[in-house]
């Protein structure tokens, strides 16, 4: 482990190498968790898979690599929020009510940043934080993140510490482009099971058991739901580069509760959702394990 500059850890075990940013110091936005937000991954010295969000400064929500959000559809405790009062977001810190409109995660409200802690040591980096009460509102968070070989883990801890019983959803979004490489037919995304999408917007090529893209590339954004998505141990979702030789596999340990697919010319982000129910005292695990490979 060693620390990369510009607010950033880098793990390296000789095989893979991550980077993954301080709290508040690549991203200090409403909408992705502050903790663990990871930049870029390298196999070998290699073939890097992690790209931002957008390609122009300024535009999108500031994503990046691997990066999560807590509650994308809804806020805990947003709705009995009043204006100019405060609401919580997992993983960000207290988010300020602007107005009556229905949350937005696209927006930017202001933030009062969690106070955590981080540890690390060769391989390994972990993140905690304690919320505080917000109106019977309270949690503790914890999100691990270590690499072995050709493998990155995330594991995450949620407790309910509050008074309340919360409802959320977690999930990662992946924002990767394969050694840079647009989005073309040089793709091809790899899902268990039948593969039956709602909601298309964009270029999608769908194939029998996997996802393309037109040979030329896209130039608007894409986006779908899988219906009746299966999971498997081995693998959630495969995502191959033929140009490059290089691809990745993510397996979690959860029943997911959605899957989603997102991008535009040059990213390419699968997303499994967790549903999380905790009443008060109640905690949470899950794991996300990803497998570079060529």
């Amino acid at each position: 482990m060693e620390h990369g500059g510009n607010g950033a850890i880098d793990l390296n075990n000789g095989r893979l190498s991550v980077r993954v940013s301080y709290p508040g110091e690549v991203y200090r936005g409403s909408r992705f968790d502050w903790n663990g937000f990871i930049t870029q991954v390298t196999l070998d010295d290699r073939y890097t898979f992690c790209v931002p969000e957008a390609l122009v400064p300024g535009v999108g929500s500031g994503g990046q690599g691997f990066c999560g959000e807590f509650g994308n559809e809804e806020a805990i405790g947003y709705e009995e929020t009043y204006v100019d009062n405060y609401f919580i977001k997992i993983g960000v810190g207290n988010l300020k009510k602007i107005d009556n409109k229905p949350y937005d995660f696209f927006r930017n409200y202001p933030v009062v940043p969690l106070a955590g802690s981080v540890t690390s040591s060769a391989g390994r980096v972990c993140f905690k934080v304690e919320s505080g009460n917000n109106d019977g509102y309270s949690y503790t968070y914890n999100k691990d993140i270590k690499i072995d070989k050709n493998f990155l883990t995330i594991s995450y801890i949620l407790k309910n510490t509050g008074s309340k019983k919360f409802e959320t959803t977690e999930y990662c979004h992946n924002f990767v482009g394969i050694n840079n490489e647009f989005v073309s037919d040089s793709y091809e995304l790899k899902i268990p099971g039948c593969i039956i999408p709602e909601n298309i917007v964009g270029e999608i090529v769908l194939g029998e058991s996997a996802i393309t893209w037109p040979e030329n590339g896209v130039e608007q954004e894409f986006y779908c739901v899988l219906k009746d998505y299966e999971n498997t141990p081995e693998y959630s979702w495969e995502l191959f580069n033929h140009k490059t030789g290089a691809g990745i596999r993510e397996a979690v340990d959860f029943e997911v509760a959605k899957f989603a697919l997102w991008g535009s010319r040059h990213v390419i982000s699968p997303e499994t959702f967790i549903r999380l129910e905790l009443a008060p005292g109640q905690t949470a695990t899950w794991t996300r394990r990803y497998e570079f490979f060529y």
